[in-house]
């Protein structure tokens, strides 16, 4: 990136987003359909972290998806805790507790194998939230009534409770979500995942401790999609027990392909053609 303009790309992110609302809704894109492709596109970011930008290819993302949506839901809906925000941020962390744990099992192999991994670990949690943690989860029913988010900012209090002011809510958290990844990718950090998935014995030949860098961007990836899955939940007023279904996994994968790995921004695009077709 040209160093005059080290923040250009954020710049444009955010005249997108700004102008997203004026533009998508004549191409037939619904309100709520809008906001579904910038849950599934800030999803992707961490997914196009492990993938795009480490070479690991998951099919269980969708564990920490419904993992971090689940948990914000329960907090919001059966324990009274009435903070949106926070517990979103407390769901995205427990998946990223529960990411660090699966990845020490599932990066003991690479390839078809570490692959392979993922699935059986997204079924088991699919299996686990529609039977033994079904009092919690609500099974098959899923959790209604989350609340939306309000923000109380002294002089006035700003609710998001209409699918335009809910975009505005989403679109600033794609755009946190987004700059991170970017400071990330950016980083000598992002130069050793690319350096990885380029070549992992040279990167270890280097002295880079392999599986502690592919350990973080498993974790990074699981924190996205569980802040992902309680933004599902609050946009909808209802957590979907479908989050952890192996189809959730495939369709972040696809639309990742489709919109092209390694660029944070191809998960966003992909979910716009999903959605439009």
């Amino acid at each position: 990136m040209n160093i005059k303009h080290p923040f250009l790309v954020e710049l444009l992110t955010a005249l997108a987003l700004v102008l997203a609302p004026f533009v998508l809704p004549h191409l037939g894109f619904s309100p709520s359909t809008i906001n579904r492709i910038l849950i599934w596109g800030l999803f992707g970011i961490g997914f196009d972290i492990l993938f795009g930008y480490t070479g690991l290819l998951s099919f269980g993302q969708s564990a920490f998806y419904g993992t971090g949506g689940m948990f914000a839901a329960y907090l919001l809906t059966e324990t009274g805790f009435s903070y949106v925000m926070a517990a979103i941020v407390l769901g995205a962390v427990v998946s990223g507790v529960v990411g660090y744990v699966i990845g020490l099992i599932a990066l003991r192999r690479t390839g078809i194998y570490f692959a392979m991994i993922t699935v059986a670990i997204a079924e088991v949690f699919f299996f686990v939230e529609f039977n033994p943690l079904s009092a919690f989860t609500g099974g098959e029913n899923g959790l209604p009534g989350v609340p939306t988010p309000v923000v109380n900012l002294g002089f006035t209090v700003l609710e998001f409770n209409t699918d335009w002011t809910m975009y505005t809510f989403l679109a600033f958290c794609y755009f946190i979500g987004i700059a991170v990844a970017l400071r990330i990718v950016r980083s000598p950090v992002g130069a050793i995942l690319s350096a990885i998935r380029d070549n992992p014995l040279r990167a270890a030949a280097l002295g880079h401790d392999i599986h502690g860098y592919k350990l973080t961007a498993f974790v990074v990836a699981a924190i996205y999609a569980g802040f992902a899955g309680g933004l599902l939940g609050v946009m909808q007023g209802f957590m979907p027990p479908d989050a952890f279904m192996f189809d959730t996994s495939g369709q972040v994968v696809m639309q990742t392909a489709i919109g092209g790995a390694g660029t944070l921004f191809g998960p966003l695009v992909g979910a716009t053609v999903w959605f439009y077709l």
